[in-house]
């Protein structure tokens, strides 16, 4: 493993290190809601695809709302994050933007990153960007919200999805007394 540890004047600091588990966040600038609509979120999803294919990382667990992101992936080179990040942001704003007919600059704003600690982060990381939809009361029912990779892993693997969800359910959950809605 390396550990690069790169601190930079107007942004959080970020340190890099080689095949972990990373939690990442992506905001656009001022929180503006700017990927309201499906196709806006449709080409960050593909740009996401795109990108993790191309630096060979793992993606396990996505989720794109109307002003920010969450994704949680394997890292193989921790120093590749700040270049993904910044090819993912410059590719996706630019096909954004013309989809949209804007000239907004900057687009994105900072990103945020965090190495995985342990399997009890990684669940609760895992189940707290599947549940973001609910947390920011895009929907009320996980099924509902197609920008996510949660009917995927529904589909996949649900009886383990359900008690990953049940052990380590976000702190801000609201509606799982009913956990049939799921």
């Amino acid at each position: 493993m390396i550990y690069v540890l790169k601190k930079y004047k107007h942004a959080p600091t970020h340190l890099f290190v080689d095949n972990i588990y990373y939690f990442f966040t992506g905001a656009v600038y001022q929180k503006k809601h700017l990927l309201t609509t499906p196709k806006t979120k449709e080409i960050f999803v593909e740009e996401l695809f795109h990108f993790i294919e191309k630096f060979k990382w793992e993606l396990l667990e996505w989720v794109v709302l109307e002003n920010h992101y969450h994704f949680l992936a394997r890292v193989f080179r921790g120093v590749d994050i700040p270049v993904f990040v910044n090819s993912l942001h410059k590719t996706s704003s630019f096909h954004i933007k013309k989809e949209l007919h804007i000239e907004v600059k900057p687009f994105w704003y900072q990103y945020w990153d965090r190495c995985i600690r342990n399997e009890k982060h990684y669940f609760e990381t895992a189940t707290y960007i599947l549940y973001n939809p609910v947390k920011h009361d895009y929907v009320d029912n996980l099924n509902d919200y197609p920008f996510s990779n949660f009917h995927i892993r529904k589909a996949q693997e649900e009886k383990k999805l359900r008690e990953s969800f049940l052990t380590y359910k976000p702190r801000t959950i609201r509606y799982y007394d009913d956990i049939d809605n799921f």
